[in-house]
């Protein structure tokens, strides 16, 4: 696929799943590629593909090879055997790694604890997103929220992510509970799927919360969404820096996360960390959702969000792809 300039290569060899097979062949095949075509800079993402990537561009002879740290794939919530191995790598690689880009200033000091590289070899480049488009975004609200069986006149909360122990999406359900018990005029909302979405629909309706709580699945316009709603809820147990909640600040919505590494730092830019609560204090969350409902919340700070647009954080990887590292 090309457009543009922009050459996509699709190599059915480089799975998702850890496989010694596919994975000998793709990184040979990403070795040869990079060979043939001359590449002068490799820059890769996620944790298997960032070990294979960084590991063909090194054979290859490659001479700048840049690694973006959306989040260490060894965290707390592992088995200690895989967490030491993913760690152990990561140490590893970032020998042949010329720049680690971390996506903010606690998966850097995340990986510095963890002896990761050294200071001198991360740069902090925050994941930039299209801020206009979350800012002017038009929906007709009404319209949206009965589209999922929702009445427009209650205060909603949502949710955008996958339905993957990360996200949480159980503790969601918790505080909806909760809230739903307190008050007869809010629901949630949660966009995002998974293979477990059978099982929370069950759930939904086993606690009969089905009319009030919604998982809808993908979405396709994530700005029509945020507009849609009062209040976004981030239940995430670990986080690299999660785009969704600048979009959720981009789109007016009060917010409210979980106080985990990237939530935190993000709030803390804007002011609103006294709205942090711990993963799995509910009753914290639930709290601080009818405060909000009831008073508001303060205006977040925008003096640095422009670190979060997109034509920033290009900016700096231009910088970084034309330097000398």
């Amino acid at each position: 696929l090309s457009k543009k300039g922009i050459n996509v290569v699709l190599m059915d060899n480089l799975v998702h799943p850890i496989n010694l097979f596919y994975d000998t062949i793709a990184l040979f095949e990403l070795r040869d590629y990079f060979i043939k075509n001359k590449i002068d800079i490799v820059h890769t993402h996620s944790s298997k593909a960032g070990i294979l990537g960084r590991k063909a561009a090194y054979l290859a002879g490659v001479k700048k090879i840049i690694h973006t740290v959306h989040g260490f794939s060894f965290h707390e919530y592992q088995n200690f055997i895989i967490h030491y191995l993913f760690l152990f790598l990561e140490k590893i690689f970032s020998f042949i790694t010329s720049k680690l880009i971390a996506v903010g200033y606690d998966v850097m000091e995340y990986g510095l604890k963890k002896g990761v590289g050294n200071k001198d070899k991360y740069e902090i480049i925050k994941p930039g997103i299209d801020m206009q488009l979350f800012k002017n975004a038009k929906v007709n609200k009404k319209e949206y929220l009965r589209k999922y069986g929702l009445r427009p006149d209650f205060f909603t909360i949502g949710m955008i992510g996958n339905l993957k122990k990360q996200k949480n999406p159980m503790e969601f359900i918790e505080i909806a509970k909760l809230v739903i018990r307190e008050t007869d005029d809010t629901q949630f909302i949660f966009a995002g799927s998974g293979k477990n979405i059978n099982n929370i629909k069950k759930i939904l309706q086993k606690n009969n919360i089905q009319n009030r709580v919604k998982f809808i699945g993908w979405i396709d316009a994530p700005e029509k969404f945020l507009k849609s709603i009062d209040l976004f809820l981030l239940t995430s147990l670990w986080e690299g820096l999660p785009c969704v909640l600048v979009q959720a600040i981009c789109s007016g919505c009060y917010c409210v996360a979980t106080d985990v590494c990237g939530n935190r730092e993000f709030m803390q830019d804007v002011k609103l960390e006294k709205y942090l609560y711990k993963p799995g204090y509910y009753k914290k969350a639930k709290e601080f959702i009818l405060k909000i409902k009831k008073y508001g919340q303060e205006r977040p700070k925008m003096e640095k969000l422009y670190e979060y647009d997109y034509k920033y954080m290009l900016k700096k990887y231009n910088k970084i792809y034309f330097s000398d590292v």
